[in-house]
């Protein structure tokens, strides 16, 4: 059932999203494995884009679904901050000692400050002097996997490790604890048990501290190194703010390609045609890579908080109301992308916010691009072709939309070289 969308008093928030059950709550986690996840989007969109939602879980908000009002909230970090979090159901004391510090839940010239020290490093000089690694890890990843048969879970099997060897090259972590790295990232934030995760996430806190020690006593060509001796105007990073932000990129890294991975694969293989025409056209993999991000939209949602009274369309909010954008629903926003529940690796122009937008567009999104990039190149190949897929599980998230588990098969190009 749709949800209602009745008109109330002026002294009242409306429109209002009032969801009946679990599976018309745009907050509840079983909202996004639901099949009619984007039939109800939709219904939003052309009825009341900016809508008071009554969450039982999460309490009271407004949702955005269209691009257009998406974007503007995005554009706008003076009327819509994210000092009180960026995400619902976030741990209120976790937020509140990482404000100010952490990138993504700072604003105005403290944010300018850590942006800064971010870009340093994160320029296409930078990424320049990794891509070769990256390169040849994503080919040796792909050819083990062809050599073992070619079936695997994209999510844990692809798509994670990618993220995972990635983010180790940028950090500077000794290939040797890779290992350790996998098996502390994957506890602390691929595990449903609250008490193990939080243990994890102080070990691998402890590593990174660690690490900048060393950092500083030795310094490296790194990411670590670079916050470590970043100073924006005269003042430089404190341990906190070194540490909450290479967290910071390991969890937006860890989290969100795994599902960008998965989903393209599945999508592949549910339409082999559009395989084939990537294959043939290689000119298309970065027009593929948007196109990949947009329809896979791995975050869920953004929130905001507004810092005073503002409308944005028909709605009129209030000081201190949350405002939370579906970024999936903005991505298939009939009025910017035609044909949106497609995927076509030639879309263009492809103006997606699965990185956001604004002062706190994605700082880690040239990372992201560069491993999708790499993977289509080497996959398209190496894979002839991308069997149906099996077994899927989709995220029970309001924040991360995807797949839990992906297994596919793919079948290797007999012409093409690969190590066995």
């Amino acid at each position: 059932m749709l949800p209602n969308f009745p008109h109330h008093g002026l002294n009242e928030r409306w429109p209002v999203w009032q969801p009946d059950a679990t599976d018309s709550d745009p907050a509840a986690p079983s909202f996004h494995v639901s099949p009619h996840r984007f039939g109800l989007w939709a219904e939003a969109r052309r009825e009341y884009p900016v809508a008071w939602t009554e969450s039982a879980t999460y309490g009271d908000f407004w949702s955005v679904t269209t691009h257009g009002f998406a974007r503007e909230v995005l554009q706008n970090a003076r009327h819509f901050s994210s000092a009180s979090g960026m995400r619902l159901g976030a741990n209120e004391r976790a937020v509140a000692l990482a404000s100010g510090k952490m990138l993504v839940v700072t604003d105005g010239a403290n944010h300018r400050r850590l942006r800064a020290a971010h870009t340093a490093w994160l320029s296409s000089s930078a990424i320049d002097r990794i891509r070769p690694g990256v390169e040849h890890d994503i080919e040796n990843l792909v050819a083990r996997l062809i050599a073992d048969g070619g079936s695997f879970d994209a999510v844990t099997g692809l798509g994670a490790v990618v993220a995972r060897q990635v983010l180790a090259r940028v950090l500077g972590i000794p290939q040797a604890d890779w290992g350790e790295l996998g098996r502390l990232t994957d506890a602390a934030y691929a595990t449903n048990v609250a008490q193990d995760a939080a243990e994890a996430h102080g070990q691998l806190l402890m590593y990174l501290y660690e690490l900048l020690e060393q950092r500083r006593a030795n310094p490296q060509d790194d990411f670590v190194t670079a916050l470590s001796q970043a100073a924006v105007d005269g003042r430089p990073l404190t341990d906190d703010e070194v540490l909450l932000n290479c967290d910071g990129m390991l969890t937006g890294g860890l989290e969100t390609t795994p599902l960008a991975v998965s989903g393209a694969l599945v999508a592949f293989a549910r339409d082999p045609a559009s395989w084939q025409r990537l294959r043939g056209h290689p000119e298309l993999l970065d027009a593929a890579v948007e196109e990949i991000l947009r329809w896979t939209s791995p975050p869920a949602h953004v929130m905001r908080t507004a810092t005073t009274d503002v409308s944005l369309g028909e709605a009129r909010i209030r000081a201190g109301d949350r405002v939370v954008l579906w970024i999936p629903s903005a991505n298939r926003d009939e009025a910017v992308f035609p044909d949106g529940e497609r995927l076509k690796v030639d879309r263009d122009p492809n103006p997606h916010l699965s990185f956001g937008g604004g002062p706190h567009y994605c700082v880690g999104a040239v990372l992201a691009r560069l491993e999708l990039r790499i993977l289509l190149t080497v996959l398209t190949r190496l894979v002839s072709s991308i069997a149906e897929p099996g077994r899927e599980v989709r995220k029970r998230s309001n924040f991360l939309h995807g797949p839990e588990i992906a297994q596919v098969t793919v079948v290797p190009d007999p012409e093409a070289g690969y190590r066995k």
